[in-house]
């Protein structure tokens, strides 16, 4: 994916432009005088240099490119100062563009931006880089784009577009992401949009790139300014495979998914219950199947031998309640958590949130993962502010990564301050 526009194009279209705001390509086809006193110095044109420019520049003003060129061709060949050499660059530089002619084009640039009398090098050099890029030279691309921008380039949002994407070329990621960071903070500085493609071209980076810590950081940064359910599901899929999660990390993700309401099919639903079945969580198994086929993502009869197998479980381990007094009794918290998992399972969230804090009480238990859970538990409950604090003392990547997320739908749904990127 290239996010950068066509401005380039357009810049060597205007090109012409440029060269008649250096210095008129028709002065070197007149006929010179004398400089006056206190006045710049007559340029120096040879007869038979002006004859063949003069007849160059007719011919490209008329689109005759066949005439320019032979006319051009004829004026270079009499080449005899630095004067003629920068008129023909003028000429050469617009007649190469509608060529398509990258050689005459670098070659025409190249001189101009070595002459002091040129005036908009920084889009020349632009344009150098450019072309640069296309031929995959992009070390000489960087290098020609961080002239330009030394020169002072207007057009800052594609310089540091290609920029980025240069580095990207070079298979600089981290480079790469900085100057596409300067353009996300520019647009945000200038009240615009920032452009849906960004994100995704810097999260496809990023995950190929194996920086997980990254792909959360712009999924979060897409989601403040994108959060629909599509780039919800998206973003928490790819979060979850760029953070190689186990299944406990991919249940609390699967869990935010059904909160935000982007668990989309059967498929969905048979990974989740699962994966709450494998870890010892039938009550959750069963409760997201009912839920999934309530909703009409799955079909009636659907994940019957996965529904049969969480009843079974229920069965054999019976009431939830039973084991209450064992885990108030126990010498530490992790009899407390483990139940509170299975009350938040089972969308008990008022139990599981009395649990989850017992077990923080009671102590020898993760506390990060308790936390999270917790706060999960009190977004069931209603409790949204007291749910936020308890995702603010999850500190530990990847559980803190997912803690955000939950912090940032919490902020879009009313019920907190957005975290910070």
């Amino acid at each position: 994916m290239s996010i950068v526009s066509k401005a380039a194009l357009t810049a060597m279209l205007a090109l012409g432009g440029v060269a008649v705001a250096t210095a008129a390509p028709a002065a070197p086809v007149q006929k010179q005088k004398k400089g006056k006193e206190g006045e710049a110095p007559a340029l120096k044109v040879g007869e038979e240099f002006r004859k063949a420019a003069m007849a160059a520049q007719t011919a490209l003003q008329a689109n005759d490119l066949a005439t320019a060129e032979t006319q051009l061709a004829a004026a270079e060949a009499q080449i005899k100062n630095d004067d003629e050499k920068y008129f023909a660059a003028q000429l050469r530089l617009p007649l190469s563009a509608r060529q398509k002619n990258n050689a005459g084009m670098k070659t025409a640039i190249d001189t101009l931006i070595a002459d002091p009398r040129t005036a908009d090098k920084a889009k020349l050099a632009f344009v150098r880089g450019d072309i640069a890029r296309q031929e995959k030279d992009y070390q000489g691309a960087l290098r020609y784009f961080q002239q330009a921008q030394q020169l002072g380039y207007s057009d800052t949002e594609n310089l540091t577009l290609s920029m980025a994407q240069t580095q990207f070329d070079l298979k600089n990621t981290q480079g790469g992401i900085a100057e596409l960071e300067k353009a996300v903070q520019a647009k945000k500085a200038a009240n615009q949009p920032v452009p849906d493609a960004w994100y995704d071209l810097a999260v496809a980076k990023l995950y190929a790139a194996k920086d997980s810590a990254g792909v959360s950081k712009w999924l979060r940064m897409q989601l403040n300014d994108y959060p629909n359910a599509k780039n919800w599901r998206r973003s928490l899929l790819v979060y979850r495979d760029s953070a190689q999660l186990d299944n406990q990390g991919k249940l609390d993700l699967f869990r935010l998914m059904r909160v935000t309401k982007v668990l989309a099919d059967q498929n969905d639903y048979a990974e989740y219950g699962d994966i709450a079945y494998r870890v010892g969580l039938p009550f959750e198994t069963k409760s997201a199947i009912e839920e999934g086929r309530a909703q009409g993502k799955i079909q009636p009869t659907g994940l019957a031998q996965l529904l049969n197998d969480a009843n079974t479980a229920i069965k054999t381990e019976g009431s939830l309640a039973a084991l209450e007094p064992k885990a108030k009794s126990a010498p530490n918290g992790k009899a407390a958590a483990q139940l509170a998992d299975a009350y938040l399972g089972s969308a008990n969230y008022a139990k599981a949130v009395e649990f989850y804090k017992l077990g923080l009480q009671k102590g020898g238990v993760d506390t990060e993962t308790v936390n999270l859970r917790l706060g999960n538990a009190l977004v069931g409950a209603g409790n949204r502010a007291e749910a936020a604090t308890a995702f603010d003392a999850v500190k530990t990547a990847p559980k803190a990564e997912i803690a955000t997320f939950w912090k940032q739908w919490l902020a879009a749904n009313g019920g907190g301050a957005a975290p910070a990127n």
